[in-house]
């Protein structure tokens, strides 16, 4: 396993966030980041990923038990869960708190979008785990369980359950999700300099 970099990864988190405060001053985005959930998910995410793929001999146990501190304490005052078993590339941006949860062996792609209530996992322990691709919009209180595939700029409606592929551009709705349209995901996502 790859060692991975919090601070590269959590850099272009925070662009994610920033994309929405063009012209802010540094006071504004430095308020933000201290306040806001979503940055605290991701900073919380970002140190257990590096820890995870990090060699640093005696002193894991120790760090890993200041991690799994800092996870608690997300979880209780946010009520979101990011797995540090899970794969969730850089630029993720969680646009609202609560009742979100990421679990182990999930893969996440570049600038995705998750919303309150969301659940993502594998199906049952040991069986596989989604895998969600690039610039992807997950609609507040989506589900997408087992070993499905979301492709590249998807968009996942509101309360969707998602049990089976979407292609890429997909925009999906219902229970179970049915695709509607190729429109994808392109309203939902907001860059850096977009």
């Amino acid at each position: 396993m790859q060692s991975e970099s919090f601070w590269h990864a959590f850099r272009e988190d925070l662009r994610r966030y920033f994309a929405y405060l063009p012209n802010a001053s540094l006071g504004r985005k430095l308020t933000y980041a201290v306040t806001l959930d979503g940055i605290w998910a991701a900073s919380v995410y970002r140190l257990g990923r590096a820890l995870e793929t990090a060699r640093l001999g005696p002193l894991k146990p120790l760090l890993r038990a200041v991690h799994g501190s800092l996870e608690v304490a997300l979880r209780f005052f946010s009520g979101i869960h990011l797995d540090s078993q899970a794969e969730i590339a850089p630029g993720f941006y969680v646009g609202h708190f609560g009742s979100i949860y990421v679990g182990p062996g999930v893969r996440i792609g570049r600038h995705c979008n998750i919303s309150q209530v969301c659940f993502i996992a594998a199906a049952e322990d040991g069986s596989g785990a989604p895998v969600i691709g690039e610039r992807v919009y997950l609609g507040a209180g989506c589900k997408i369980v087992g070993n499905v595939r979301i492709g590249d700029g998807a968009a996942i409606g509101a309360n969707a359950v998602v049990v089976d592929d979407v292609p890429a551009n997909g925009v999906v709705a219902g229970v179970p999700a049915q695709l509607i349209s190729y429109k994808g995901s392109g309203d939902f996502i907001l860059l850096e300099g977009s």
